[in-house]
């Protein structure tokens, strides 16, 4: 390739090195994500607060959620976590592939369950939990 060729496309390749990163870490989807999990998850009776913290960096991301239940035994804890997941799979705004708690736990920490008591394989994706209840989102 020719030096005057090279130029030619090095505004291209400036623009795109400037925009991709931009636009893969717009503080608009983390604040998406964050609102979209709280407000599924306190959506559901039993549920005393729910705190999501989201990243969408280039190249990938991560979901964090903190989900406390009013529980005062496991089994109680199990239906809240039910209850939550389930309503996280009918949330349109939430993605297949962002990722639901890993543990819910009562005020004072003395029960703690988490998605294998339901069934699952670990935490499960939101696309999974969907799949699991057969839940399309509309």
């Amino acid at each position: 390739m020719m030096r005057r060729d090279r130029a030619r496309y090095l505004p291209a390749v400036l623009a795109a090195a400037l925009v991709l990163p931009l636009s893969a870490c717009s503080s608009g989807d983390t604040d998406r994500c964050a609102e979209a999990f709280t407000e599924a998850a306190t959506a559901v009776s039993g549920v005393v607060s729910a705190e999501w913290e989201c990243s969408d960096n280039f190249g990938g991301g991560w979901q964090r959620g903190d989900v406390v239940v009013s529980a005062t035994t496991e089994d109680e804890a199990v239906e809240v976590m039910d209850g939550v997941l389930r309503s996280i799979a009918a949330a349109g705004d939430l993605e297949d592939t962002w990722a639901t708690p890993q543990q819910y736990a009562n005020e004072d920490g003395s029960i703690v369950v988490g998605a294998n008591d339901l069934g699952f394989n670990g935490p499960p994706t939101v696309g999974e939990a969907r799949e699991h209840y057969g839940i399309t989102p509309g």
